[in-house]
């Protein structure tokens, strides 16, 4: 691991221009790998449709990341061959997607999807046929109770709540409203919140709910502004339709302040919300705040590496899910490189035993109980949006 730091710490410096973390994770040699025995692996990443802004920078930082590997030696001395395709942010598509890779492309494992319906989808699949898995969505429900082929490299709605809350009891805020989707994340993360509601001593006085396609929460938040012992409103869902809630709330004239999960950190959101996402509040990876961490900090140099050969590549600053498909590839690399083969059960077996794998959004440790990846120390940091940028308030 010093290794892997080190290199990271040289690149953001301005040092030789190494491949962020892979390089030093696993050890290739600077001999491009050839086209022969290429390792095939997959991917389903929601490129289109409501969750596009999560599944599209996924993608581009998982073929970014194969080329670099493949320039680099590849591994096991044989190139990465990525079958990747688009679930249009639709469960039903992610299983075809996934039996198609499972039945015709023959991969060796399979990373995706972007959102939780998605991913349980494929999750049967991956069981049926013994190919491991590594997620890139968030939902507790993935990981708990532990699924054998499933893995996961996001931090989990848990994580998530209790951040929230935390910051929460540090400004006093007691009493407040939910306001979710009735499927997907925003179904499996209000479960989560309401349950952790109670260890911050913290009361849900409001529990409202909107449909996937609604265009317009107008009637929900109607009520919420109604109930006066509301301070707070929370907004769990992943997608586009949380910057209708967000227009839907100025609109009303909601002077108590909005929150969201980790699943809306992006910079594209606040595009998506305009002025109406000013001053809305969620956790973030420190990945999207990196230039205001401390100077010399890990969080910091990371962070701005990544960033700067995202944007080299793409023009744009990568958002935190970007992040998610670095983590998912040097993960997935990393365990083919100590499983010593291609083998599906080998790779999931060497997954299950990975250790402190610093990726750009969090440092990865599994375990036979554990297939979150990321323990009970969570990195989310508390940040507001002002200005249509993030800034970070704890």
């Amino acid at each position: 691991m010093k290794l892997l730091l080190q290199s990271l710490m040289d690149l953001a410096k301005g040092a030789r221009y190494v491949t962020l973390a892979i390089v030093a994770v696993l050890g290739f040699t600077a001999i491009p790998a050839t086209a022969k025995d290429a390792i095939r692996i997959g991917a389903v990443t929601s490129v289109t449709g409501p969750a596009s802004y999560l599944g599209e920078p996924e993608k581009n930082a998982l073929e970014f990341m194969v080329g670099e590997v493949n320039k680099k030696g590849g591994v096991l001395g044989r190139p990465l061959e990525l079958v990747l395709y688009d679930d249009a942010s639709n469960a039903e598509r992610a299983r075809t997607m996934m039996q198609r890779l499972l039945t015709q492309d023959r991969v060796s494992a399979v990373m995706g999807s972007s959102i939780t319906a998605s991913s349980l989808a494929m999750e049967a699949l991956a069981a049926r046929h013994g190919v491991p898995q590594i997620t890139m969505a968030g939902a507790r429900i993935l990981t708990d109770p532990v699924k054998k082929w499933l893995f996961s490299v996001t931090e989990s709605d848990v994580m998530s709540a209790r951040v929230i809350y935390k910051h929460m009891n540090e400004k006093g805020i007691a009493k407040l409203a939910l306001l979710s989707s009735t499927t997907g994340y925003g179904r499996a993360a209000r479960e989560i919140f309401i349950e952790e509601a109670q260890k911050f001593k913290i009361k849900i006085v409001m529990d409202e709910t909107y449909a996937v396609g609604d265009s317009d929460m107008t009637a929900q938040l109607t009520r919420i502004r109604g109930n006066k012992e509301v301070q707070a409103i929370i907004n769990l869902d992943a997608g586009n339709q949380p910057a209708i809630v967000a227009r839907n709330r100025v609109a009303l004239g909601i002077k108590v302040p909005l929150y969201m999960s980790h699943s809306m950190a992006a910079p594209e959101f606040p595009s998506l919300a305009g002025r109406s996402a000013e001053g809305i509040r969620m956790n973030a990876p420190t990945m999207l705040v990196a230039e205001q961490m401390p100077q010399g900090s890990k969080e910091r140099e990371l962070g701005m590496a990544f960033r700067k050969l995202y944007q080299d590549r793409y023009g744009r600053v990568p958002n935190t899910f970007a992040g998610y498909g670095h983590d998912a590839l040097v993960l997935l690399a990393d365990a083919i490189r100590r499983a010593g083969s291609t083998d599906p059960a080998a790779i999931r077996d060497a997954l299950e035993k990975t250790r402190g794998l610093v990726g750009v959004t969090s440092t990865l440790t599994f375990a036979p109980n554990n297939h979150g990846g990321v323990f009970e120390q969570s990195s989310l940091r508390m940040v507001e949006i002002r200005n249509g940028g993030f800034v970070l308030i704890d």
